[in-house]
């Protein structure tokens, strides 16, 4: 019975917060993370509300129960406004029923571009998913947050993607990695290949606290409301404590029809002006496509294999990361222009850093994960190291612990990469950061792998 259903459903909300609270006055609780459709529908939606605005506590007694947040499934059946869209009208229609709610943080944590995340997409495989990403984020920021009569408490934007992909659907679930299960080894053992969509998320780091202002201006004059071309700017402060830190901007670009891909190509040309006149300032570019950096396209290219070899996984994980220019020095004048082609779809970043006082601090947390015979998995944390402007992580391997040489040969700036070298992969593993001037940090504790596999 339905009734008795949401009378069940709220005293167990009352339980978990009261038990939270106990357990820590810290602890964030809030709810209900479900659809709030328009009323009569979403019935536990709505009444979850009421209950938190005006009910009576289970436990305590008391009128009203605590709601940090209130989460919301919003997703986009194809499009990227309409998430927006569906918020801007849920919000509206619970600060008009609950008023004293309306300064309560709003989370859409479903905010997927589309609903069902096993139901292969070819457009989920490639960089089109990882650019309605950040057109996603982008047209938040633009449309919603920092819109000065904004009246929405908009935290936090997140999306359903932890999910393991299967056979024969490797690359076009929604998921964040393609999963393949490699059931011709003795023992069986799983490889994840990093889709565009993850990658464009580790690009997302670079942003910093603070947006700026930026602006698209087109010849054809569209709508700024849901154009395929969209910006969005910031700034980083460094503190004071952290040597390594320095002054950034970084500047995200996208050229998206939602989930289409088309042949339509853009030319922008990027002007940044009234930058300020720092120590060393340098640039960097990073730049998503379908045809460069399309992991999808390369085992497609290989015959669509089930079961790649170690030289195939090599070839598909070339295509992992961003393509990556600079670092060049930024012009004297405090003003960058910079001409870009930008097909449907991609993604364009610019990352420009001033020169720290030090060196990049230590990588930690290295450790190593068994994939199979002559392969393991090189895993670090970037948390300690207190800089963005990093070029690359260097990975070094020793046999015996004493002389150590560099074994990834390809730049990257995230912070996993498997090793396959068709020999022994025992030994020792230490990785260092390089930054943009090529100064080296100092290099983690060296961590031992012995091969378990015969």
């Amino acid at each position: 019975h339905a009734s008795a259903w949401a009378s069940g459903f709220l005293n167990y909300y009352d339980a978990c917060s009261e038990g939270l609270r106990a357990a820590s006055p810290l602890l964030k609780f809030g709810g209900p993370g479900d659809s709030f459709h328009p009323l009569p529908k979403s019935p536990i939606c709505w009444s979850l509300l009421r209950h938190c605005y005006n009910g009576t506590n289970f436990f305590t007694g008391e009128t009203g129960v605590r709601l940090d947040y209130i989460s919301l499934h919003k997703k986009g059946g194809g499009s990227s406004l309409y998430i927006l869209q569906q918020e801007v009208e849920a919000v509206e229609q619970i600060q008009k029923l609950f008023p004293s709610f309306a300064s309560v943080a709003i989370y859409n944590d479903e905010a997927d571009p589309m609903v069902g995340w096993s139901i292969p997409q070819l457009w989920r495989a490639d960089v089109t998913y990882a650019a309605m990403v950040v057109k996603v984020i982008i047209q938040h920021q633009n449309l919603l947050i920092s819109k000065p009569n904004n009246t929405i408490n908009y935290t936090l934007l997140s999306n359903d993607n932890a999910f393991l992909s299967y056979y024969p659907h490797y690359f076009t679930q929604r998921t964040l990695t393609a999963r393949f299960q490699m059931n011709n080894t003795k023992p069986p053992h799983v490889q994840m290949v990093r889709k565009p969509v993850l990658t464009v998320m580790g690009l997302l780091a670079l942003l910093g606290e603070k947006q700026i202002f930026a602006e698209v201006n087109s010849s054809e004059g569209e709508s700024t409301q849901n154009s395929t071309i969209g910006v969005l700017a910031s700034v980083h402060t460094p503190s004071e404590m952290q040597p390594s830190d320095s002054w950034q901007a970084t500047l995200l670009m996208y050229s998206s029809e939602d989930n289409r891909t088309s042949s339509n190509n853009s030319t922008i040309t990027v002007n940044t002006t009234q930058f300020p006149r720092l120590r060393e300032l340098v640039y960097v570019t990073y730049y998503l496509d379908n045809m460069q950096t399309n992991p999808y396209l390369k085992w497609k290219k290989l015959g669509s294999p089930d079961f790649p070899s170690p030289e195939q996984f090599q070839q598909i994980r070339d295509a992992e990361d961003p393509v990556a220019t600079g670092p060049f020095p930024f012009p004297e004048g405090g003003i960058l222009t910079l001409k870009q082609d930008l097909p449907i779809p991609s993604v364009f970043l610019i990352h420009i850093c001033a020169r720290p006082r030090s060196v990049p601090d230590q990588v930690t947390g290295v450790r190593l994960i068994p994939l199979t015979k002559g392969q393991v998995i090189v895993l670090w944390d970037d948390g300690c190291v207190n800089s963005k402007c990093i070029k690359t992580f260097e990975v070094e391997f020793s046999p015996d612990g004493k002389a150590y040489r560099r074994i990834n040969a390809k730049n990257t700036i995230f912070t996993l990469w498997v090793y396959s070298p068709g020999s022994s992969v025992s030994g020792f593993y230490r990785v260092r950061a390089i930054d943009y001037w090529g100064k080296a940090g100092l290099s983690s504790l060296p961590v031992e792998y012995v091969e378990a596999f015969e």
